[in-house]
């Protein structure tokens, strides 16, 4: 393994380590030593990396807003197959990285949560992807594949039934994910329903 290698695989090992603490004891109830003591190293080299935990936060903040843009990379036949692929394709890296489920819940935290700096906050805010995926609900429900209804429920619906299961699978990876048309034949007309492929 190479320097630049030892570096990165480190820095992965402390943000790692950030993530599973926030998520137990939030921002303000994790300490940077024992941040330090989780990534198995000692203070002072957590502060080579990242000089404060406001920057590792951020860095968080910037590797979940990432993963919120993911949905916008999806490539669909129709609406519904929208959020057929999309579901698909997060639970398949969900299933090899659990990291990803923490981060939902890390996500959703630092939206709302009152001890996370205001401009981390609004940033995190910033990709909604509840509102993005009324266009694809709108495209489903023209093209017949998805019901009719209200765009914005229908798109909330959605994206609640995948924030509760990425939240139960963080803390509970034993527990196998659901087949992904499970989900959206919520969303899905009788004759527009994904079929198993």
């Amino acid at each position: 393994m190479t320097r630049k290698e030892q570096k990165e695989a480190r820095k992965a090992q402390i943000i790692q380590a950030t993530l599973d603490l926030f998520v137990e004891r939030g921002y303000y109830g994790t300490k940077t030593s024992q941040i330090s003591r989780r990534a198995g190293i000692s203070e002072g080299l957590l502060f080579h990396y990242f000089p404060t935990k406001e920057i590792l936060l951020e860095e968080l903040v910037n590797i979940g807003l990432e993963g919120m843009r993911m949905p916008m990379q999806a490539k669909a036949k129709n609406g519904l197959d929208f959020f057929y692929q999309f579901t698909k394709m997060l639970f398949l890296q969900v299933g090899n990285n659990p990291f990803i489920a923490k981060m939902f819940v890390f996500m959703g935290h630092v939206v709302w949560a009152e001890d996370i700096p205001e401009k981390l906050r609004h940033l995190a805010a910033s990709v909604d992807t509840i509102s993005y995926c009324q266009r694809w609900v709108k495209i489903g429900q023209e093209d017949g594949s998805i019901r009719k209804g209200n765009v914005l429920s229908l798109s909330n619906m959605y994206w609640c039934a995948v924030h509760g299961i990425m939240e139960q699978y963080a803390l509970h990876p034993e527990i196998p994910l659901p087949e992904p048309e499970w989900i959206v034949s919520m969303l899905g007309n009788e004759k527009g329903l994904i079929k198993n492929e």
